[in-house]
């Protein structure tokens, strides 16, 4: 018996040994990759071939339409003999009935401006050669999704395909993509009241928002607006699974999203479906609110929105949503407006993240807001190529630095890959030659927040950052191997 016992102790001293020895060697193969990174940061071909290689975790702020790339799309209306028209470079997909001037693809592809009109396309569904003087870059950015909206309704797999191989091809496991939310023709016989009650309301209106809500969503639950959440995630799963997207590898969630420029009860009404929707299936895994930030209605009922978040929480308390916020600069809106936006969807709203956050430095109480973030844990998402072509921010006018030195939970994300004609290795490698004083140990650390502020499922979140962790492991050993 006491030999046993030896025996059992020896074992687990050989095993603790090892296991610190194999410790203490990957902090070293850690520290020497720390120090190759410093040696090649200002190489772009080394740079690149680093970070390409390098497991990067999630994309974490990703618009499903958005990300595809045109020739993608291009693609797709080929091969399904969509429309064109060609004066406008207007386009639709197969199922559509058009007129002259509108072409059939099957016709236009014989003809010797069909390359041409691609690159038109391409143009206008991108910012690929993008011409300062033909626009605003702001508008031209937004502009893209009119251009190819029914397409990426139209065939959703393809779209999934493309995200799948890219992320593969740079070491991507997760994305959490954006969709919007669908609607339902429930109009309610109080509505224009209610909605004249509520538009344009501030926080001190709080409880007639609430008061007003609730009626409005006990109308809702009672015309069966539950009913229209069901159907899309019968959908959707059919969708995703028909797709083969998701293997051990590599998975893609669901964030549903409203609109900020629509009319108050269009608002309420699709992100109650959205709330619906992801508190039924676990493939969608938040909520969130898009359009431009700017926009005219989306100023006069921000604090409104902020509100129906915080309402439909009461409602859902266990659904997470993240939040576009401060996706402004100064210069867009009246100063004082830059004033509330991120704060508001932090305190009021209760956002897990935020999507920007460029306006940061203008809140009207900004550090005591980055202590509450990093108290709360609150990630945001950094979209460096996206805050440069819209906002014209970057370099030191950026305030990644700031929600960093702040030790607010920073995540790097591509926004909108497609349009931006970009991926997650360039948003990397603009953060390494452009923020010296973020090192390879702080890069690898905002990697894995990308799966520790993710809105995955417990499990699924501990399966996919021990997969990174290996990963890493794995991909520093190649580097010091090399």
């Amino acid at each position: 018996m006491i030999i046993m016992r030896k025996h059992h102790f020896l074992l687990s001293c050989i095993i603790a040994i090892t296991a610190f020895t194999d410790g203490s060697q990957q902090h070293r193969n850690t520290e020497d990759v720390s120090d190759y990174f410093e040696q090649i940061r200002h190489d772009p071909s080394s740079l690149s071939a680093f970070l390409t290689a390098m497991p990067k975790g999630a994309d974490l702020h990703h618009h499903f339409s958005g990300a595809i790339f045109g020739e993608t799309y291009w693609n797709v209306l080929t091969e399904s003999n969509g429309w064109m028209q060609p004066y406008t470079i207007e386009v639709d997909t197969a199922g559509a009935l058009h007129k002259a001037p509108w072409i059939h693809f099957a016709t236009l592809s014989r003809e010797s401006r069909f390359d041409s009109l691609k690159q038109a396309f391409l143009r206008k569904a991108s910012i690929k050669d993008y011409d300062p003087s033909a626009g605003p870059s702001d508008q031209h950015f937004f502009s893209t999704f009119s251009r190819f909206g029914a397409v990426a309704r139209y065939d959703m797999k393809t779209g999934m395909q493309e995200f799948k191989q890219r992320a593969l091809a740079e070491n991507v496991s997760y994305i959490e993509t954006m969709l919007g939310a669908p609607d339902t023709a429930i109009r309610l016989a109080a509505g224009p009241a209610w909605e004249k009650s509520i538009t344009g309301a501030s926080l001190s209106d709080s409880t007639t928002v609430f008061n007003t809500l609730d009626q409005v969503y006990a109308a809702l639950l009672k015309a069966g607006i539950g009913n229209t959440a069901k159907k899309f995630c019968h959908h959707q799963d059919l969708l995703h699974q028909q797709a083969a997207i998701d293997d051990s590898v590599f998975m893609l969630r669901y964030q549903l999203h409203g609109n900020r420029n629509e009319q108050p009860l269009t608002v309420y009404r699709k992100l109650l479906i959205a709330f619906q929707a992801a508190s039924m299936d676990s493939l969608i895994v938040g909520v969130n609110l898009v359009s431009p930030e700017d926009g005219v209605i989306s100023m006069r009922d921000y604090s409104l929105h902020m509100l129906m978040f915080a309402h439909l929480h009461r409602h859902f308390p266990h659904i997470r949503y993240s939040l576009h916020a401060g996706e402004l600069a100064a210069g867009m809106v009246r100063p004082e407006l830059l004033r509330y936006h991120i704060s508001q969807a932090v305190l009021i709203a209760g956002a897990q993240r935020i999507g920007h956050g460029v306006d940061i430095a203008h809140e009207a109480a900004s550090i005591p807001l980055l202590e509450v973030m990093r108290e709360r844990k609150v990630a945001v998402e950094i979209n460096l190529s996206s805050n440069e072509f819209i906002l014209h921010v970057k370099n030191d006018q950026h305030p990644i630095l700031f929600y960093h030195s702040h030790k607010v939970p920073i995540v790097i994300s591509t926004d909108d890959a497609g349009v931006l004609r970009t991926d997650l290795t360039e948003q990397y490698i603009l953060l390494a030659t452009r923020y010296p004083s973020i090192h390879y140990n702080d890069i690898k650390a905002i990697v894995r927040n990308s799966i520790v502020y993710s809105f995955l499922q417990p499990d699924l979140k501990e399966r996919k950052l021990g997969q990174l962790d290996s990963a890493f492991i794995k991909f520093e050993n190649q580097v010091m191997f090399h």
